[in-house]
């Protein structure tokens, strides 16, 4: 095998670089304000802040004992509150 043949082989088993595709950093999109504000914030690797997600925000009164069920559970309680409703909802659409 030619040495040109066994590059062509070689990178067929992994990702091109930007330099062998022509990547032009100008066709990067513009990170504007509104990017930023959706980006999750990261230091060393480690999740730091999630981005403003869009959604609404409501006022919803819960029962102490249902709270605390899912806050006994550690962070991300609210998450977990979202998708048991969000399962619920799945499950029994023809109640709504």
């Amino acid at each position: 095998m030619t040495e040109s043949k066994r590059a062509i082989a070689n990178a067929a088993d992994r990702p091109l670089n930007p330099d062998e595709i022509g990547w032009d950093p100008d066709d990067a999109p513009e990170l504007d304000e509104a990017w930023f504000e959706k980006a999750d914030r990261f230091v060393g690797g480690r999740l730091i802040e999630r981005g403003h997600r869009p959604g609404e925000t409501e006022r919803l009164v819960l029962p102490t004992d249902l709270v605390e069920r899912f806050r006994a559970g550690g962070p991300g309680w609210q998450i977990r509150i979202e998708t048991a409703l969000k399962e619920w909802l799945r499950e029994h659409s023809d109640r709504l």
